[in-house]
């Protein structure tokens, strides 16, 4: 039975650690061991520790571990990584998110164990400062020499990548994200009425989520009775909220979403409105409740929305164009219906985790002894 650690860098709500749990599950299902070590998640980003424990997996904590930069708390962490990996056998180091990317890397490279990395995004660009960002490219360039594969959930993720410079096009793979369909197949529908609009995300700059605020405005111009509901929360959570009250109040925000099948079920559209995104989570979910989708056309989002077949695609920044396309969905139930029905086929063809789990499974038998 092969033995993988994974590392994170916190259990923390949102896309990539539900990705990775969820191949957690398939993983242990296939026969693997797995361990798992990650910080402790912040106290505004909700937590995914008890989902991670119902997995079964070996959790262990590394207090250190955490988003920011400090020097002297990365040393320890990147020291107690190295002290479990010498600790125990494992046959592989899979890492996910950038912090845990690159001390599990630098951990595993002294430990003498080979090591594979998954990109669930770009961090590189419009989540940190541009001097924070120029230090994170050259660390990421000395520790993807270092690395053995490196994972990208998408073909736009992995072109974005590439001119960075972080290892050779041969040590990239592409590994599409996979959710748990049957769980939410079989969330029952919530009650709407026909002119509910929401978006799920963390409040992070790239996710544009002052588009949602404007679209929202917009739309209750023209319907009042129009819903424009926003879940998540983050660093701008204050900011977004004082641009909905200056505007009237056009969007309910309903704080951090424990259970996202609930929360889709209670929608008619679905909008996703960020300037980049790898793959987009919360896209495939909401194709997988029967949700038409209405989504900024960047990074991955194409390969996952088929525009005018499963939902409407409309430029990065475009406000004008994401009101245009919500509003003609809610005025034309017909295809708003249509739409849905087809995105929830596309989802169950190609979403699945255990195809994911697949793929995963045959780059660890490409490098297990």
């Amino acid at each position: 039975m092969a033995k993988i650690l994974y590392v994170i860098t916190r259990l923390a709500v949102g896309g990539a650690p539900h990705t990775m749990l969820t191949a957690i599950r398939g993983l242990r299902k296939a026969g693997y061991e797995i361990t798992l070590a990650s910080g402790y998640p912040g106290p505004d980003e909700g937590s995914l520790v008890e989902e991670a424990r119902s997995t079964g997996v070996d959790l262990v904590f590394i207090p250190m571990l955490q988003r920011e930069v400090h020097l002297l708390r990365d040393l320890v962490a990147c020291w107690q990584l190295w002290r479990l990996m010498r600790g125990r056998h494992f046959d592989l180091v899979h890492t996910h998110l950038s912090k845990a990317g690159i001390l599990g890397r630098i951990a595993a490279f002294f430990a003498g164990k080979r090591v594979l990395h998954t990109f669930h995004g770009d961090v590189l660009d419009g989540y940190f400062s541009p001097v924070k960002s120029r230090v994170f490219l050259m660390v990421e360039r000395f520790v993807g020499r270092r690395t053995d594969r490196l994972i990208c959930v998408s073909a736009a993720l992995k072109e974005r990548l590439l001119p960075y410079k972080l290892g050779s096009e041969g040590r990239f793979s592409i590994v599409t994200n996979g959710i748990d369909l049957d769980r939410l197949m079989t969330t029952t529908p919530g009650t709407t009425n026909g002119k509910r609009v929401g978006t799920l995300a963390m409040f992070y700059p790239i996710k544009r989520l002052d588009l949602f605020v404007q679209m929202a405005q917009g739309l209750k111009e023209r319907d009042d009775q129009i819903q424009c509901v926003m879940a998540g929360d983050g660093m701008l959570a204050s900011r977004l909220k004082q641009q909905a009250l200056h505007l009237g109040g056009p969007v309910q925000f309903v704080g951090l979403c424990e259970a996202p099948a609930s929360f889709y079920s209670q929608l008619d559209v679905f909008v996703l409105c960020s300037d980049y995104e790898s793959s987009g989570m919360s896209v495939m979910e909401a194709m997988s409740m029967g949700l038409p989708v209405v989504a900024t056309s960047v990074g991955g989002i194409p390969e996952i929305v088929q525009d005018n077949h499963t939902g409407v695609l409309v430029e990065a920044g475009d406000v004008t164009g994401l009101v245009a396309a919500v509003w003609a969905l809610l005025e034309n139930p017909e295809k708003r219906a249509r739409m849905g029905s087809l995105a929830k086929d596309y989802a169950r063809a190609h979403f699945s985790a255990p195809r994911m789990v697949s793929e995963l499974d045959m780059l660890y038998r490409q490098l297990l002894p």
